[in-house]
């Protein structure tokens, strides 16, 4: 009867501690939920994956070797290295290390205007920083395996004129990006496409006055980039995207 009467008791004072506990713990999780709730909104989205990637284009296979060590070849690419800084002004220099800058507007801005600006263009924006994520890991895979020395590295005659970087030479990184981007924006606003393709080149010739490519980078730069892009032209998330970036472009600049 006593262990019963204990018992009892037992109960009733769990059941109050537990009647005072519960509204605390309601709150508290009220709390933790709001709390989890605020740090998930405050967190940014995982970047988009590239359009393309190493995986899915090989460019070891799509691309010939560049010019073997020692041939008549290299010692041309070399010297085309060598007479174009030589014939390079102040100015064109000045233009080769601006164009070690990646970004489509540093590209294109000159030749589409100033509306033609990150500020106003959002999602064209996104759209080009995946292309240039497409094209860092698509090139970061292959340029180990080719394993050319930049000029400026092989040659002490050849000036660091752009930006310098010591990863592989080839292909370019910089004129795969340029011919996506050209490309894209070309089909945007076709109505400059002449002017576009102008500033590509002049753009992929800025590597080779930067001593930072051979003539030969370039060229191989020129073939994965359209291959890049003509990659993504098929994919249906990509035209998506494009779509929509092409539309926010012309709006911005009233055509």
């Amino acid at each position: 009867m006593q262990t019963s009467l204990a018992s009892a008791g037992r109960a009733r004072r769990l059941s109050g501690i537990t009647n005072k506990v519960t509204p605390r713990m309601n709150a508290l999780r009220r709390l933790l939920l709001s709390t989890a709730l605020v740090a998930t909104l405050a967190v940014p989205a995982f970047a988009a994956e590239p359009y393309v990637t190493g995986k899915m284009l090989d460019l070891t296979v799509l691309v010939p070797p560049p010019p073997a060590k020692g041939s008549d070849a290299e010692k041309a690419d070399m010297a085309a290295v060598l007479t174009a800084q030589a014939n390079a002004t102040d100015a064109r220099k000045a233009q080769a290390l601006a164009d070690s800058d990646e970004t489509v507007f540093v590209m294109f801005t000159q030749v589409l205007g100033e509306k033609f600006v990150a500020a106003s263009l959002p999602k064209a924006t996104l759209l080009f920083e995946r292309i240039g994520d497409s094209e860092d890991d698509t090139l970061d895979a292959a340029k180990p395996f080719f394993g050319r020395v930049r000029p400026w590295l092989a040659n002490p005659e050849v000036k660091a004129i752009a930006k310098p970087t010591k990863s592989g030479s080839y292909p370019s990184g910089h004129t795969t990006r340029v011919t996506i981007n050209a490309i894209m924006v070309a089909a945007m606003v076709p109505e400059k496409k002449e002017a576009i393709w102008a500033r590509a080149n002049d753009y992929a010739e800025s590597r080779v006055i930067g001593g930072m490519h051979y003539p030969t980078d370039v060229l191989a730069g020129w073939r994965t980039g359209t291959a890049m892009a003509t990659m993504m032209l098929h994919d249906p998330a990509f035209k998506a995207d494009f779509e929509a970036a092409k539309t926010e472009v012309r709006a911005a600049m009233g055509m």
